[in-house]
């Protein structure tokens, strides 16, 4: 679920990648990146890793040895600058740039061909992720890069192209499908062999990334599409939230600590919740802040 979240993370952020261009061009856009995504990352290298993991010398000396470094969840945000900065390279400031086309949501066998085109860039950059590290430059997990690429991909062709607009039941079911065909895959693989769980999870990626991304899009744009009091205020708070949950979760962590069950679903609701509720109230009052509202 957690890689799910992420790939549509990338399919968002890059469905506004290119009015954003088009808006303020190829200077300012990219500048305006390098400090929105930029800010975070160095926070997270100079404050927020230092403090609650292994300090900021040894995460730099493991980078000079190994070129791993540790960014927390804040990879996201470095990988999105790396992302957006090559799409602007590649159209060329406004020279390039297409105006947006009314065409149709891709057919069924497309979306399952293109599925299928994954599984080769797959085991790649799972063999890169091993040869190289799971931290490599600071890009978490390369073996999940394909997904991530792709969905940056079709998060700016779905903008051009109006597809969200498309979007249907039809593509939301074709979408659990996909998933269920993946699911079983996996299984019926670990039943032959449970040394084959791991090669059919990179097997199955695409299905997974795409299937349940299509249900999810489908979902929130046709019920939770709303704007009102409380989704403005997520939206302007949940940036600041996502860049410090760290810290919400590291002091909850270190309160439950003692009373830790055996149980994952306990842990995880005890855990989980105060954590979430304390990282938005945190990024309520940065978002007050004059000099930090400007950034987050």
């Amino acid at each position: 679920m957690n890689h799910i979240t992420q790939v549509c993370f990338f399919f968002i952020s890059a469905y506004f990648v290119t009015s954003s261009q088009e808006r303020k061009g190829q200077r300012l856009f990219i500048k305006d990146k390098c400090i929105l995504l930029g800010i975070p990352v160095l926070i997270s290298l100079v404050a927020i890793n230092p403090f609650i993991d292994n300090g900021f010398i040894n995460n730099f000396t493991i980078f000079i040895k190994t070129g791993n470094i540790d960014l927390g969840v804040r990879w996201f945000c470095w990988t999105l600058i790396v992302f957006s900065i090559v799409y602007s390279i590649v159209v060329n400031n406004k020279a390039m740039v297409e105006e947006r086309i009314d065409s149709p949501f891709p057919a069924v066998w497309i979306i399952i061909v293109f599925a299928f085109i994954w599984i080769p860039l797959n085991y790649i950059f799972l063999y890169l992720q091993n040869v190289g590290g799971y931290n490599l430059m600071g890009f978490r997990s390369l073996g999940n890069f394909p997904a991530y690429m792709a969905m940056f991909c079709l998060g700016i062709q779905a903008y051009r192209y109006q597809w969200l607009d498309k979007l249907t039941v039809k593509h939301a079911s074709v979408g659990i499908c996909m998933w269920l065909f993946a699911f079983i895959t996996m299984f019926y693989l670990h039943a032959i062999n449970s040394e084959y769980t791991s090669s059919s999870y990179v097997l199955i990626r695409g299905f997974t990334a795409i299937g349940m991304s299509m249900c999810v899009l489908y979902v929130f744009k046709t019920f939770f599409n709303k704007n009102n009091d409380w989704t403005k205020w997520l939206s302007r708070t949940a940036f600041a939230a996502y860049v410090f949950q760290d810290i919400a979760l590291y002091f909850v962590a270190k309160i439950y600590q003692p009373l830790m069950t055996q149980t994952p679903l306990i842990n995880f609701v005890v855990v989980g919740i105060p954590s979430v509720i304390i990282a938005f109230d945190l990024a309520g009052v940065i978002c007050k802040t004059p000099k930090l509202k400007e950034i987050f």
